[in-house]
């Protein structure tokens, strides 16, 4: 289709975005919030371009004066944007010494939400003034309800004078642009208000950027299988997106596999009510124990630090994930078979203490202090119990499936290691995992620890205690 538009002419699609009910609200002139125009308008325009004609307004506060609405400008978060386009996530985010060995992460960076812009008109004063009349957009309305901008001259524009267009949101994009030779044909959508005032924008950009409720962790993980290629998940590369990626896997099959103790019991996508452990809370306990990278005083993961013979772990995703699955069975089967004092009081009122709300093997605390015991205490014997010699041969390296993981598990019981798996196990099913709710705690002696675990220092506080048992049982 060929357009017939003049060169500084931008065709526009008009939106009528106002109910009848509006008429009745309040509009204040003196408040900078006089009655805005019922249309807004949508059209694409070159980035850099649209920065050419564009002011942003920073906010200003003195005692005498407070002006503008916008955020200061963040060299940073501009440079970040720039790499984005330039290189797609999560390659835009490493560190210029990882660049070589992941150039097969660079993806197109895409800007697919709108710049939103203000058209100043004659009443708008910004700064103390107003637009030149040979610097204001013309809204024209063309034959057959079609509807097109006219711009004024680009080379009329003197460092003092306003602009056209006020943006209103995206202005750190529209930075990433500025004085940019390396992508000059980049469009980006816009959306346009016409004469709005201040204090209206001043709302749109608090509607934008603070109102709308973010999706939560679990759901952001839940995305990832839709976000990796397989081959993702074979790298041993320390960058977060890979561990989380692979922890999130291993938490995806603990929750469908249905030899699982987890199946169907992990709040994957956390909604309110479910009295579950977040999808969230397994990632990152996952990625702080057994993907952890052991800087900083972080722990050696398992699954991803070099052993102590300066070896690595040459486990195939399923023997990871059945390892740690046949683990908790192990800890659920001892469970069942437990004469503890603790153990009995659930089951006499009637409770699972592997699924009571009020046990802490389903509580986030939980989580963290048996991943991160299991994650340390075979990481420091990894050599010794020879975890190495595990051979498993996986039909697909980078296709997970249910029966490869039974295989696995099948497999990993003949390892002579699986009977220190299954001692660690039983050690940690006879600690008292009952919460200050489970039965009997209240009015009891432990009450007072129970209601330490959950302070500030509760974690650190519970996974010493449990390293303490264990270090106990082992005697």
């Amino acid at each position: 289709m060929v357009n017939l538009m003049p060169k500084d002419s931008v065709p526009v699609l008009r939106l009528k975005q106002w109910i009848d009910s509006w008429d009745n609200y309040q509009y204040e002139e003196s408040a900078q919030r006089r009655k805005p125009e019922p249309y807004i308008f949508v059209f694409a325009m070159s980035a850099s371009k649209l920065r050419s004609y564009s002011d942003v307004y920073q906010r200003n506060r003195s005692p005498q004066e407070v002006s503008g609405i916008q955020r200061g400008r963040e060299e940073s978060r501009i440079n970040r944007i720039r790499r984005f386009i330039q290189e797609g996530y999560p390659y835009s985010d490493l560190k210029e010494n990882q660049h070589s060995n992941y150039e097969y992460l660079r993806k197109p960076g895409w800007l697919p939400t709108s710049i939103v812009i203000n058209i100043l008109t004659e009443k708008d004063v910004r700064r103390e003034k107003t637009i030149n009349s040979r610097h204001m957009v013309k809204l024209q309305d063309e034959e057959n309800g079609n509807y097109s901008i006219k711009l004024p001259d680009e080379q009329s524009f003197k460092d003092t004078d306003l602009r056209p267009f006020e943006v209103i949101d995206g202005q750190h994009r529209l930075w990433a642009f500025e004085e940019n030779k390396e992508f000059p044909n980049f469009e980006v959508p816009v959306v346009a208000f016409h004469g709005l005032d201040l204090g209206w924008q001043a709302y749109l950009f608090w509607s934008i950027n603070i109102s709308p409720v973010r999706i939560n962790p679990s759901h952001a993980f839940d995305l990832y299988p839709l976000l990796r290629s397989q081959d993702w998940l074979e790298s041993r590369g320390d960058i977060t997106v890979y561990r989380e990626a692979r922890a999130q896997e291993i938490t995806e099959w603990l929750y469908k596999h249905q030899k699982s103790p987890w199946y169907n019991r992990i709040s994957m996508l956390q909604r309110r009510g479910e009295a579950r452990v977040s999808q969230a809370a397994w990632v990152r306990s996952l990625v702080t124990t057994f993907f952890g990278k052991g800087r900083g005083g972080g722990k050696n993961g398992l699954y991803q630090c070099q052993l102590v013979n300066n070896n690595i772990l040459e486990w195939v995703r399923v023997q990871q994930i059945s390892f740690i699955m046949e683990f908790w069975n192990l800890i659920k089967l001892h469970l069942e078979d437990s004469n503890s004092d603790w153990i009995i009081q659930y089951k006499e009122k009637y409770k699972d203490p592997f699924t009571d709300k009020s046990s802490m093997l389903n509580q986030d605390m939980g989580i963290k202090a048996i991943h991160s015991v299991l994650n340390n205490h075979f990481y420091n014997h990894a050599v010794e119990w020879k975890l190495n010699e595990w051979q498993f041969s996986a039909e697909n390296k980078t296709l997970t499936s249910e029966n490869g993981i039974n295989e696995a598990v099948e497999s990993l019981k003949n390892c002579e290691f699986h009977d220190y798996l299954d001692k660690l196990a039983h050690s940690i099913s006879e600690f008292d995992w009952r919460s200050v709710d489970g039965p009997g705690v209240k009015g009891s002696g432990i009450e007072m620890i129970k209601r330490a675990y959950r302070g500030s220092g509760g974690y650190t506080l519970l996974t010493n205690s449990l390293l303490e048992h264990v270090s106990q049982c082992n005697k």
